[in-house]
């Protein structure tokens, strides 16, 4: 019985911890541009046609080599160079070198705008609210009274049903200690 109260208890401060941080605003969508997601700030991206360096531009302008690019990768370019006969900057002071290894690509207008309107009009996600269920017969409005796992359970009870509420089955409660799901 006491470690039912600990296990509520802990739940309950996870819970209460979970529901005052506020997730106020991100992308619901994403805008795919090939195997990547287009990103603000982005001006096009590199395919790397067969195996190609990726390097670092030095402070006296040489290029020094961070590791090896296999073909059929694709990265983000955020800006580009003209040192060395071209350089698309990948982001974290790389570059690729301009080469027939390599096919740069500017995103399509209509995928620019598309980015535009979901990065100035960002929907507003909420963390499903969770109640901690203190005596395990609380019913949660809305919630279903029929789940296919535990796992569905704990969508809306955390901690599990007593036997009585309406979502108890005895499927769920393996033990037979007339709670089903207890975590």
């Amino acid at each position: 019985m006491l470690s039912k109260f600990i296990k509520v208890l802990l739940l309950a401060v996870m819970v209460i911890g979970i529901s005052t941080y506020k997730l106020d605003t991100a992308n619901a969508a994403s805008v795919m541009w090939g195997k990547t997601e287009l990103k603000l700030g982005q001006i096009g991206k590199v395919t790397i046609l067969a195996d190609t360096v990726l390097s670092k531009l030095e402070s006296d302008g040489s290029l020094s080599t961070v590791r090896a690019m296999k073909k059929g990768e694709e990265y983000r370019v955020y800006s580009y160079k003209s040192n060395h006969s071209g350089l698309y900057g990948v982001g974290g002071g790389n570059f690729v070198q301009k080469s027939e290894k390599v096919r740069y690509e500017t995103p399509s207008k209509s995928k620019l705008a598309l980015l535009k309107e979901i990065s100035e009009n960002p929907q507003q996600v909420q963390l499903p609210k969770q109640q901690v269920i203190g005596n395990g017969l609380e019913v949660i409005p809305g919630a279903p009274t029929s789940f296919g796992n535990c796992k569905a359970m704990h969508e809306y009870y955390p901690n599990g049903v007593k036997k009585g509420h309406p979502a108890y089955k005895s499927k769920h409660d393996r033990d037979n200690d007339d709670w089903a799901c207890e975590r």
